[in-house]
């Protein structure tokens, strides 16, 4: 569907639900159901799973969102996955692209509001919208495909190695696990306007995102002041601490930041990790000064042989959960 020429029609806000969707709601929960070959029950367990609120009797489903459920459900019928996996499969799924879709459409109306200040607006955000939106959905969802077989690869090459060292069950296996956070962000951010704390964040989570990836480690999770990641190797989480004190600790843009790690068995479900690692290393993010790595005993012991590393050992510290902790700083040796 494309605007006509006539520069003095506007899209509306369903034509502009109906690109972006590529198809009208038309069907009730009843009718999706019957064509899915599933019950209304597990319709709205799949629904609620993909992140999507309850519509009731409403005609509020496309025919996309019926071969969506309807592949879902062939895999567990024909014996793929069971039910309980696919739940978690479409629940992950709902996660992450809820969070790459609100992002997606923050940037659109950056784009949108720049464009109607300046001299390439249409007269109206939600015609500049549809227009945008138009010329940019394609190309992001090759993108998206594109990204995800790559991250895909990865992910199982990983399982891969881990299959081969051992008997560990792949989805557990050592690891080490890094908390990053901003000091006094609460406080610096009462200070900063709405546009200038965005700045910040953006900033802050455009540096670590670039750190971690480029040294070999994976972003869990970045929740504002605060990033948690992992890495396979304790050698490769110190090497990403003491580099994000480098970058954003030398930034006087940027607040200071502490770092905190720790390694041992990591268990890793639907895109999060778990274990006495990710709890730990939380804990020592909080004891860390300002602009320090702060680590446990073990990736201390990993990295006692590396002459890359020096470490400093602290009198034991009294940590909640886990009893009198010995930590140690961490740095690169020049």
């Amino acid at each position: 569907m494309t605007l006509p020429p006539d520069p003095s029609r506007r899209p509306t806000p369903d034509e502009l639900e109906r690109l972006l969707l590529g198809a009208s709601r038309r069907y009730t929960r009843e009718q999706i159901a019957e064509g899915a070959g599933m019950s209304v029950a597990e319709v709205a367990r799949y629904w609620r799973a993909f992140g999507f609120p309850d519509v009731g009797d409403e005609q509020a489903f496309t025919v996309w969102d019926m071969e969506a459920l309807r592949a879902v459900v062939e895999l567990v019928r024909d014996g793929v996955v069971e039910e309980p996996t696919a739940i978690q499969m479409v629940r992950a799924l709902g996660r992450m692209t809820g969070r790459l879709a609100e992002w997606h459409v923050e940037t659109l109306a950056e784009i949108v509001e720049e464009a109607e200040a300046g001299s390439r607006g249409t007269g109206s955000r939600l015609t500049s919208a549809y227009l945008v939106a138009q010329k940019l959905l394609p190309e992001f969802e090759r993108l998206l495909i594109y990204t995800w077989r790559r991250k895909l690869a990865a992910s199982v090459n990983r399982l891969v190695a881990i299959g081969q060292i051992g008997e560990t069950p792949l989805l557990t296996a050592p690891g080490s696990v890094g908390f990053a956070d901003l000091v006094s962000f609460t406080r610096l951010s009462r200070g900063l306007s709405v546009e200038e704390l965005g700045e910040l964040v953006e900033q802050f989570e455009a540096t670590t995102n670039d750190v971690i990836f480029g040294n070999g480690g994976r972003v869990v999770k970045t929740l504002g002041d605060e990033v948690v990641f992992v890495a396979d190797k304790p050698e490769t989480a110190a090497t990403i601490g003491c580099r994000l004190v480098e970058e954003i600790g030398a930034n006087p843009d940027l607040p200071d930041i502490r770092v905190g790690i720790a390694t041992g068995q990591v268990v890793a479900r639907l895109g999060d990790v778990f274990g006495t690692p990710t709890n730990l290393a939380a804990r020592l993010t909080a004891l860390a000064q300002r602009n320090t790595v702060l680590v446990d005993e073990t990736t201390a012991d990993e990295l006692s042989d590396d002459p890359s590393f020096a470490l400093r050992a602290l009198p034991p510290r009294t940590v909640r959960g886990f009893g009198a902790v010995r930590a140690y700083t961490v740095s690169v040796r020049r």
